[in-house]
């Protein structure tokens, strides 16, 4: 199937005026550019266009089901049959084993899904409904919990449910009553990194001509300290519910992103918190449309999750738009099965490795992956007295600084060579080439 989409895509790149905006960060670096191509660029592999979507960049469906999600086996992508595509299957057995924790600690709050992913008890996320829909959805004894515009997105994202009725019944339900609409549980994400650890990571590349860099995370709370350096400015805004507060992982995700020299504007949302209606994808895709109105050119996304097709409809719109998304692998090691957004088309997809520059143990062996960074650090922390992190999670910022060294503003065209020259300063390894992408994009104190 991928051989198939590759000759439908070669000829598209060659004639199509949006040839020059294909999207190295799908590709997997293996042998020279396609014919037509400039010299030194990754190969194009299925997605290689802005989003991974054929024909450029995608507007947000505002009737039915985006194309990449036209089945919900996620086997056809407008109507070409593509394996790699975003599939329905179940869950890594370390991250059902951290759903089915969560869902038994709370079962009033939350479900799970037929993959063993975990979502909000009874709530379907919407988009694509007009008035008139949502009418007809309210007659058949639906309530429309929340419903508002994203900002930035152009889109209205409508939470419903049916008093007692499980979310993914109510998901079949909806289908029947309104199929024009685009329908997701509302799913909760995971931070994907943990505590552990060793030397610092040290970027290479620092931003160009001393300029100053904004960069995006959403993420769990920031320390305020991480803003107290005359050189980082940190921007935060609150989605979870409740008053938001520090954590450790966003906070190490913060200092990863300003280590690097020069001065640096980090935006941060917080979408997780006190309530259990935390780090769910309503509010991921709250963040992102806040992201989009701040125009802001790379955002960090160090969470993992199921494959939403909301979710993945709003990433795509916006990777086509220009903006560039970076996400984790995950952490389930060589039983890993693909996590998202991470495995969206056109996102960059970063793993993790250690002091050696081999892959962490735990790093998910999967072949969705662009970049390798280390995932080892010591972070400040919300203590201040230095804290141990590790995983995917504290690699993906890494590589978000290094490419937003290169971006000043949300552009296809400059987010495809930021991608490509980052590409081609990257170490393949002797071994395990398979899982590093286009390979080593940083350094860490240790290895030098």
């Amino acid at each position: 199937m991928v051989k198939d989409f590759g000759k439908w895509l070669l000829p598209l790149l060659l004639a199509a005026s949006g040839a020059c905006l294909a999207d190295p960060a799908m590709a997997q670096g293996r042998g020279g550019p396609p014919a037509g191509l400039p010299a030194g660029l990754p190969p194009a592999t299925p997605g290689g266009l802005p989003g991974g979507f054929p024909g450029g960049p995608p507007d947000m469906p505002s009737r039915g089901p985006p194309p990449w999600a036209a089945d919900a086996a996620g086997n056809r992508v407008d109507g070409i049959a593509r394996a790699d595509a975003v599939r329905s299957q179940a869950m890594a057995e370390p991250e059902r084993r951290r759903a089915t924790a969560r869902y038994k600690a709370d079962p009033a709050a939350y479900e799970l899904d037929r993959n063993g992913a975990l979502a909000i008890r009874g709530e379907v996320l919407a988009t694509g409904l007009d008035g008139a829909d949502l009418a007809k959805i309210e007659r058949k004894g639906f309530s429309i919990l929340r419903r508002d515009e994203i900002a930035g997105l152009g889109t209205t994202l409508a939470v419903l449910e049916r008093g007692g009725t499980p979310a993914a019944k109510a998901l079949h339900i909806l289908r029947r009553i309104a199929p024009q609409g685009t329908y997701a549980l509302n799913h909760v994400m995971f931070e994907s990194g943990a505590g552990a650890g060793s030397a610092p990571p040290r970027a290479r590349q620092p931003a160009a001509g001393g300029r100053a860099v904004r960069v995006g995370m959403i993420d769990t709370g920031v320390a305020p300290a991480v803003g107290s350096s005359a050189r980082v400015r940190l921007v935060s805004r609150n989605f979870a519910q409740g008053a938001g507060s520090a954590e450790q992982h966003g906070t190490a995700v913060a200092e990863l992103l300003a280590r690097a020299p020069g001065d640096v504007t980090i935006y941060a949302a917080d979408i997780f918190g006190p309530d259990p209606h935390d780090g769910t994808s309503e509010l991921l895709i709250r963040a992102l449309g806040w992201m989009a109105g701040q125009r802001v050119p790379v955002v960090n996304i160090s969470m993992v999750g199921p494959p939403n097709p909301i979710v993945g409809a709003v990433t795509g719109k916006l990777i086509g738009l220009g903006f560039t998304i970076v996400a984790p692998v995950g952490n389930d090691g060589p039983a890993a099965r693909p996590l998202y957004p991470a495995s969206y088309p056109g996102v960059v997809a970063v793993s993790a490795a250690g002091a050696d520059g081999r892959l962490l143990p735990e790093a998910s062996r999967v072949r969705r992956v662009d970049f390798v960074a280390p995932g080892i650090a010591t972070v400040a922390g919300i203590s201040g007295r230095g804290a141990e992190v590790r995983g995917t999670s504290f690699a993906a910022p890494l590589v978000s600084r290094l490419l937003a060294d290169r971006l000043d503003d949300p552009d296809p065209e400059a987010a495809r060579r930021a991608i490509a020259e980052l590409a081609r300063e990257a170490q393949r390894p002797r071994k395990d080439r398979r899982w590093f992408g286009h390979g080593l994009v940083a350094e860490s104190a240790d290895a030098r």
